[in-house]
């Protein structure tokens, strides 16, 4: 298997924030087949050690010409690109987007590593569905399937600024990880490398300079912020697929975020039910410990919860990433 592991050792209290207590780093071997080339170095991945049983099966995972990967660093705006990505693909089906969950639409590749509870074969369920599959993965490039750089499928990867990504984990591991440590804490162990997937930059790093592969498009989650329009248009031609104005404003509005926050097949609100919670429903959000999955949908919402340190801190760490590795990552 072209992984190598190396246990996680003197993890501090402030890492204590996850399902797991032993972690390991995933160490990708490069690889002669992929587009990066055979001299290209992947940084290892921080991930709970139950991954050991798993990525060997994700790396021997069958991979299908028309499958669509979805893939990203956590909580980057992945859910409204797959909704994006899913609708498109499917001639626009609002009837079962509506009625089945999106979790279901488009399967989490790797979902058997975090899930502790987990009884299914998660992989085995995919490789039944029909074609085409749309695929979500957090994983890094080099931890993916070795059928995906020869098979060449469509990928969808969507980046999102750092410090924005970095306090909707933080609030995502409240809400379903109990985590009970301070901001601080965990924006601190954000930065050392020491959360679930990190390293951002490295995830980053790898599909950008994929970027030019005709089976690849990168987006922004600024960029659909900003000009969704301009997003779908460029979507539908990737997937080689064509709208007219109208159609792709329905879809735009469907899109909205308002819409997303309340609309139960993409927000999770019936899958995550919080303990004491029960009566929330789609509608009902508020700032009350209630449910949401889908937070704020603002650029630059880090400024309201950061502090100037804080923001300080993760500018430095950004360039000096650049300037150590040759990249232009927005700090």
């Amino acid at each position: 298997m072209p992984v190598c592991f190396k246990d996680v050792i003197g993890l501090t209290k402030k890492s204590e924030y996850l399902f797991a207590t032993k972690f390991v780093y995933a160490y990708p071997v490069p690889n002669p087949v992929s587009p990066l080339g055979p001299d290209y170095k992947f940084e290892k991945c921080f991930l709970p050690v139950k991954c050991k049983k798993f990525l060997e099966q994700i790396e021997n995972f069958k991979v299908l010409k028309d499958d669509v990967w979805g893939v990203s660093f956590a909580k980057t705006g992945s859910t409204w690109s797959q909704e994006m990505i899913w609708l498109m693909n499917n001639d626009l089906d609002y009837v079962t987007a509506r009625e089945k969950q999106l979790f279901a639409r488009f399967p989490f590749v790797e979902l058997d590593i975090y899930d502790e509870n987990n009884t299914r074969n998660t992989l085995e369920l995919m490789s039944r569905l029909p074609s085409p599959r749309h695929l979500k993965t957090h994983l890094p490039a080099g931890l993916l399937p070795k059928d995906i750089w020869t098979v060449k499928p469509k990928i969808i990867y969507t980046a999102r600024g750092v410090k924005d990504t970095a306090i909707s984990y933080y609030h995502h591991f409240v809400y379903f990880k109990d985590y009970k440590g301070s901001m601080q804490d965990f924006l601190e162990t954000f930065l050392e490398n020491k959360i679930l997937l990190s390293p951002y930059h490295g995830h980053f790093k790898d599909f950008w300079s994929l970027r030019h592969e005709e089976n690849v498009l990168f987006l922004t989650y600024e960029e659909m912020k900003s000009d969704l329009m301009a997003v779908l248009r460029k979507t539908s031609k990737f997937l080689g697929k064509s709208y007219t104005h109208e159609e792709l404003l329905k879809l735009a509005e469907h899109l909205s975020f308002d819409t997303m926050k309340t609309n139960p097949s993409v927000n999770f609100t019936m899958t995550y039910k919080k303990p004491g919670n029960e009566n929330c429903d789609a509608n009902s959000f508020d700032a009350k410990n209630k449910f949401s999955f889908i937070r704020k949908g603002i650029i630059g919402s880090h400024k309201e919860e950061m502090t100037p340190e804080l923001i300080e801190k993760f500018d430095n760490w950004t360039r000096e990433y650049n300037l150590k590795n040759g990249t232009s990552i927005e700090p």
